[in-house]
């Protein structure tokens, strides 16, 4: 592909225009294009991310999609630890197999591992209460997706509620995947809502194996709702 040249003040603008037309884009392709070190690449990405328009990932970038807001409460939490949090997804995906079932929780960490679902997978099941994960999966051919139904719990973008809970409770999965507000080594895991905690429970119930994404900044930290015990947890995926 022919190499792009621009000037510093258009630079940022094209790794835009680029992005919108493509799901995402090596961080080396990038410097390629536009004809620039790897340096200077990375500098532009941090100032985008740090305004909410990119998320710089394990060695390529995706821009945050337009339905998603950049001041919105998911997306300043999708771009904060944005390297760990890609780096733990692309681990948890050795954890799934053609056909399984999913459950997968509305965390921002599991949102980066929904999203690379389609490009391993092409025959999977899943089960989910995060309206940005329902929109990622909306053109996944192949997969089974599903939404827990609820009421949409403002500022998390998930939904819950009694009627979610009570749809969780019809299914059954192989394996959930996870995160948390909080986790601690001797006691588990723990949330910021009592709702979220409530519909989470649900999933680990209702299903076989349960794995937890969470990066090193959440060890130790502190939130109020207690959901799942530290032996109820098969896996733990982290960036360390």
């Amino acid at each position: 592909m022919r190499k792009i040249k621009v000037t510093k003040s258009k630079r940022q603008q094209k790794i835009i225009d680029l992005l919108l037309q493509r799901t995402s884009i090596k961080t080396v392709e990038l410097s390629k294009l536009l004809n620039v070190s790897m340096v200077t690449i990375r500098r532009d990405l941090r100032e985008l991310q740090a305004s909410g328009y990119v998320i710089n990932g394990y060695g390529y970038v995706k821009l945050i999609k337009p339905e998603m807001s950049s001041n919105s409460f998911f997306s300043r939490r999708l771009a904060r630890n944005s390297y760990e949090k890609e780096v733990i997804a692309e681990k948890a995906l050795h954890f799934v197999k053609e056909g399984d079932v999913l459950f997968i929780d509305e965390s921002t960490t599991c949102y980066l591992f929904a999203t690379k679902l389609p490009e391993h997978f092409n025959n999977l099941h899943i089960i989910t209460n995060g309206i940005h994960i329902l929109l990622a999966l909306s053109k996944a051919s192949g997969f089974t997706v599903e939404s827990s139904g609820g009421s949409l719990l403002y500022g998390f973008d998930s939904l819950v509620g009694p009627k979610a809970e009570s749809m969780l409770k019809s299914i059954f999965a192989h394996k959930f995947f996870f995160s948390c507000g909080a986790f601690r080594q001797n006691e588990g895991t723990f949330e910021l809502s009592p709702f979220s905690a409530s519909v989470k429970r649900i999933m680990l119930e209702n299903s076989e194996k349960h794995y937890l994404l969470v990066d090193h900044s959440k060890f130790g930290s502190i939130s109020p709702f207690p959901m799942a015990s530290t032996d109820e947890i098969h896996e733990i995926i982290t960036d360390k």
